[in-house]
């Protein structure tokens, strides 16, 4: 799945208002609320107009309407996978400093609803915090809160990371122990998921240039979709089928290896994927981030072996 539509990117010319906010949106989310259009309009203008700005937009469309989907099929599976995602993500981010330099801007309140995978559970608590006395008393107010606590209860900052063994991609037996003194990241994906695969680019970009510095990536896969289990020959081929397509050179486990080993997953309490988790080296939980847009693992990671 493309976070920007690739058939509307190749069939569709013109840039602007590809990443606008939509009033429309805006005013549903506030539907319990009394607020008017009027009250949103100055700073959604605003926003737009910064948002309208080419970045890239045009450079890309460009690039896909000269590929033949059929022909160039791997050129064009590598250009939508990459660029599109960072363009994404690089006007999220417009939108959260924009919004974030405006705690009583209705804006606010809705990018922390919209833009809510740019967050980890501290983050998200102390942009929940800054918000106007206006804002904490809108109906809507009470899904961030909801979320806070549901990320609280989940984030396990400073926890020892539980401990599993596994066969690598390989065959070799590993233990996340092994991996004291690395900073590590546990990447929680599945051959099944786009959102998952869409991340890899970026995290073959970090791995590339930390790897040597200390960081290692230890991505777990869970292949029972839905709670349904797969049967292990079939669970093992696609996994190893995306690893081979994505060309995801780091630790892979699966998470049923079907050994009766300790499920990884409930261990460390995922339901939504991709999920990322930043050890220390003593394999203590630093960061916890759910979906691929978040940047503070990128941040933290950075901090610590650019000392």
């Amino acid at each position: 799945m493309l976070l920007i539509p690739a058939v509307g990117i190749c069939q569709q010319p013109e840039t602007e208002g590809m990443f606008d906010l939509k009033m429309d949106a805006v005013m549903a989310f506030f539907s319990k609320d009394s607020i008017k259009q009027a009250d949103v309009l100055e700073d959604f203008n605003a926003l737009n107009a910064i948002l309208r700005k080419d970045i890239g937009e045009a450079a890309l469309m460009k690039e896909l309407g000269a590929l033949d989907r059929v022909k160039d099929s791997i050129a064009f599976y590598n250009l939508v996978t990459t660029k599109p995602a960072a363009l994404y993500k690089k006007k999220l981010l417009i939108k959260k400093q924009f919004t974030g330099v405006h705690p009583d801007s209705y804006l606010r309140r809705y990018e922390l609803e919209e833009n809510w995978d740019m967050y980890t559970a501290d983050s998200y608590a102390l942009a929940y915090e800054k918000l106007s006395d206006r804002l904490k008393q809108t109906h809507a107010a009470g899904k961030i809160r909801d979320r806070i606590a549901e990320w609280k209860k989940l984030a396990l900052t400073g926890i020892q990371a539980p401990n599993f063994t596994r066969k690598n991609q390989y065959g070799k037996t590993i233990h996340l122990s092994d991996y004291r003194g690395k900073l590590v990241i546990l990447d929680f994906w599945g051959s099944w998921c786009g959102a998952c695969r869409q991340s890899h680019p970026h995290l073959k970009e970090v791995y590339e240039e930390y790897k040597d510095k200390g960081l290692e990536i230890i991505a777990i896969a869970n292949e029972n979709v839905h709670g349904e289990k797969t049967p292990l020959d079939k669970s093992k081929a696609a996994w190893l089928a995306a690893i081979k397509k994505d060309d995801v050179n780091w630790v892979h486990v699966l998470n049923d290896e079907g050994t009766g080993a300790m499920d990884i997953v409930k261990a460390y309490h995922i339901s939504r994927y991709p999920t990322k988790i930043l050890l220390d080296r003593d394999g203590k939980i630093l960061i916890r981030s759910v979906a691929i847009l978040n940047a503070e693992i990128d941040q933290m990671v950075k901090s610590i072996l650019e000392k």
